[in-house]
């Protein structure tokens, strides 16, 4: 348990808001990636490192649970594979991002805000 830490993080603002708290367990990570009009569970994301098939390098195998009719894994699935990738480390994210009437454009800054969210978690980490 001494080499526990959680770090909370927050990209966006307004309603394109988006938060993760993630806590490093020692022997990986595990986070909550939430935001939007109303926070809540819409799907996980399970990202666990390998050698890279190139020989070169770390690759990344994902497991994507949805919850039915949610899209929350499609942000969450880069931003966990980011984290494993960059650190060797089995990484999950519970996702839940809920925005009614999302635009195309609208989640190209959810995308950019997850991608922010995941070079912050990296310094955060590496630092601590």
């Amino acid at each position: 348990m001494a080499n526990e830490s959680t770090i909370q993080l927050a990209a966006g603002s307004g309603r394109f808001r988006i938060s993760l708290l993630l806590h490093d367990t020692g022997s990986g990570l595990h986070g909550f990636l939430g935001g939007g009009d109303k926070a809540h569970v819409g799907g996980v994301v399970l990202a666990l490192p390998r050698p890279s098939l190139s020989g070169r390098g770390v690759g990344v195998d994902s497991y994507i649970i949805p919850v039915p009719g949610h899209k929350d894994t499609e942000v969450a699935r880069p931003l966990a594979e980011k984290l494993a990738r960059a650190l060797n480390q089995v990484v999950v994210i519970s996702a839940g991002i809920h925005l009614e009437k999302l635009t195309s454009d609208e989640l190209v800054q959810i995308e950019e805000g997850c991608g922010m969210l995941a070079t912050q978690a990296l310094a955060a980490l590496r630092s601590g």
